[in-house]
């Protein structure tokens, strides 16, 4: 029978270590944890049993610095997936996608599911942690995030991204209660899927989003390439999007050699380091951190191309849903309300906040996507040549 090793990560509070003991485990699946691995690493270094999660963070950013890969190989090692070949596993804790090309180009069956939370629901399940300080969860929250982390630091966006199945944990689940049993269902569901991928099809939001990715491989922006599609009331897809400059201006690439929007950022740091006397370096490095310059890009978003397509044809945007493959920011959430557009399907585990408001107030719906993505589309559903 096949084996699989599942890869599970999330923003904290999503529920890694929660599905990995109450669902994964109980299904036969050997639980295993990065996390844990480098509390072993660290206590055979230092010799301390006991340190903060700030410490752990760092010591696990100073050995991914020279290999990052480095837990990822600590666990193989460890556990002996290859000799293991009859068993399935179940690795909480990706935090770095060094650490999910590890085993994807190790093991083919290697599948990577992105657990969601909102950020309320996680709230809720870790307060006690921090002793109700919500400061300090949001500090750690963003640097799990990774904006602020070099490449070998947390990444939980990226990990998220890098997800070959998203599934939505927003739900009380307590032992045999309802949210636990669909959360089974789903679970066996996708498993079953895995393993004959020939006996299930796609749904429609799984079909839908996978479009809006295909489009946002258009993109040919320095940062980040992101796709969105308009479906109708009766979801039929009237328009499709992606992150590029308007038409018959020439990419940030062929015309700077680089993005504008950094050259902008640079010329900011360097006059506010002149003015105020400060380290050129450090800020350059804040102002890329912190400052976004949104209104200085050259390119259109997904979401704003997506709308401005349809200018001109006509088209009755009531009760349309836009699939978007991040979430939107706050200048293409005012252009969604103002289209008229009256639902929202993101893929994105950190939604902007202030946006998010946005869409409130306009009672517009924004649903986290759950489901197969588009990076392991043909790995769940396959056609059936007999």
């Amino acid at each position: 029978m096949k084996r699989f090793i599942i890869g599970l990560t999330g923003a904290f509070g999503s529920g890694t270590s929660f599905i990995a003991e109450n669902f994964f485990s109980k299904m036969g699946y050997i639980r295993c944890s990065l996390s844990n691995i480098l509390k072993e690493e660290y206590t055979l270094e230092t010799g301390n049993e006991t340190c903060s999660r700030k410490e752990l963070q760092n010591y696990g950013n100073e050995k991914r610095e020279f290999q990052p890969d480095f837990l990822a190989r600590k666990l193989d090692e460890k556990e002996k997936f290859t000799e293991r070949a009859e068993d399935n596993f179940v690795i909480e804790s990706f935090r770095n996608p060094a650490e999910i090309k590890y085993f994807r180009d190790k093991y083919p069956e290697f599948i990577l599911i992105g657990l969601f939370a909102d950020y309320d629901t996680r709230w809720e399940r870790v307060k006690e942690l921090y002793n109700n300080s919500k400061d300090k969860f949001d500090v750690d929250d963003l640097k799990d995030k990774g904006t602020m982390e070099p490449a070998f630091g947390q990444k939980i966006s990226d990990c998220f991204f890098e997800s070959d199945l998203i599934i939505n944990n927003n739900s009380d689940i307590i032992c045999d209660n309802d949210n636990y049993k669909n959360m089974k269902k789903t679970i066996q569901a996708y498993l079953n899927a895995l393993k004959n991928p020939t006996k299930s099809n796609p749904t429609l939001k799984e079909t839908l989003m996978a479009a809006a990715y295909t489009s946002g491989r258009r993109s040919k922006c320095y940062k980040r390439k992101v796709g969105a599609i308009i479906v109708d009331k009766y979801d039929r897809i009237i328009s499709s999007g992606f992150n590029g400059v308007p038409v018959g201006l020439s990419e940030c690439k062929n015309k700077y050699g680089e993005c504008y929007r950094d050259i902008q950022r640079k010329k900011l740091a360097e006059k506010i380091s002149t003015d105020m006397d400060l380290d050129k370096t450090k800020s350059i490095d804040s102002i890329k951190k912190n400052i976004k310059l949104l209104e200085r890009c050259r390119v259109l978003h997904g979401e704003e191309s997506a709308i401005l397509n349809l200018v001109g044809h006509g088209v009755d945007l009531t009760n349309s849903t836009i699939y978007v493959t991040t979430f939107p920011c706050n200048l293409c959430a005012n252009k969604i309300v103002q289209a008229g557009i009256k639902n929202v399907v993101y893929f994105e585990p950190y939604p902007v906040k202030d946006a998010k408001v946005i869409f409130k107030e306009a009672n517009i719906t924004t649903v986290p996507f759950e489901g197969v993505t588009f990076r392991a589309f043909f790995k769940f559903y396959q056609y059936d040549e007999s």
